[in-house]
């Protein structure tokens, strides 16, 4: 694993260190339509990432495209010194990653972000679609008093549920259509309400935390949102990945990547 250091501590921005790594691919596998599971080698990685960390890959040598794509890491193997991440077609960057080779090696920045906190108390981890990366990483931290609820569309999505489920036997899928999984919905039996000592926290597309939000409006202060937004730099410099919350402007990348739901208006960042 080859590095190249930096370390970004002027600006009030990342004061960890961030470096460039080149990396090997060890898979780069087709999990549904635009869906896609890579694994990088990566040793030293693999035993420092914690949830909530990411990392930005460019899809090429050059400086086409220049800025890289950032992806919260989905699960890490020390014993294999592999990390993982699980992306979605959305642009030039992802379809150049998508027709990368295992063998092939990629320049990859990180760690970037901060990672999550701890807490004593018994966590339900619930993602919608793909928003379940972070989430994931918290369950190998956590895998006493954790559970893992994750939904997806339906037919065509069976290849991602078995790639959650060789990680994470016990975690329950929902497909929306019913053609496979636990059920056709979570929120048939997420618990509620949620009790002292307990909290859920949950990631995805604006509509799935709107669902959460309405599940738990009696206990907003126990329902928390990993929130991802598009960045440019991942040092806290540019300014993209700013969420507006109760206790003022939070960037995503430095200051803070969960947010209590009472705290944040989903609808406004």
């Amino acid at each position: 694993m080859r590095k190249r250091g930096m370390r970004m501590t002027n600006c009030n921005c990342n004061a960890q260190e961030v470096n460039d790594y080149i990396l090997p691919v060890v898979k780069n596998k087709k999990l549904a339509e635009r869906l896609y599971w890579m694994t990088f080698e990566a040793p030293a990685l693999a035993k420092s990432v914690r949830a909530g960390h990411s990392i930005m890959v460019f899809p090429n040598h050059g400086t086409d495209p220049l800025l890289g794509r950032p992806f919260a890491v989905a699960d890490a193997d020390a014993a294999r010194g592999e990390i993982s991440l699980c992306y979605v077609l959305v642009g030039r960057g992802t379809e150049m990653m998508s027709r990368v080779s295992a063998g092939a090696k990629l320049r990859v920045r990180g760690f970037l972000g901060r990672p999550c906190p701890d807490t004593d108390d018994e966590l339900i981890l619930a993602g919608g679609g793909v928003g379940v990366a972070a989430l994931m990483m918290k369950k190998r931290e956590r895998r006493e008093r954790s559970s893992l609820y994750i939904g997806v569309p339906g037919r065509g999505y069976e290849d991602y549920a078995e790639e959650i489920l060789s990680i994470h036997p016990d975690a329950k899928i929902f497909a929306d259509d019913g053609s496979f999984g636990e059920g056709d919905s979570m929120f048939k039996v997420l618990p509620r309400p949620l009790s002292e000592g307990v909290q859920a926290w949950c990631c995805g597309p604006g509509g799935f935390l709107e669902a959460m939000r309405r599940h738990y409006v009696d206990t907003p202060q126990r329902l928390y949102y990993l929130l991802d937004k598009r960045m440019a730099c991942g040092y806290g410099g540019c300014m993209g990945c700013v969420i507006e919350t109760a206790n003022g402007l939070k960037r995503v990348c430095v200051d803070q990547s969960l947010f209590r739901a009472d705290e944040v208006n989903i609808h406004d960042n």
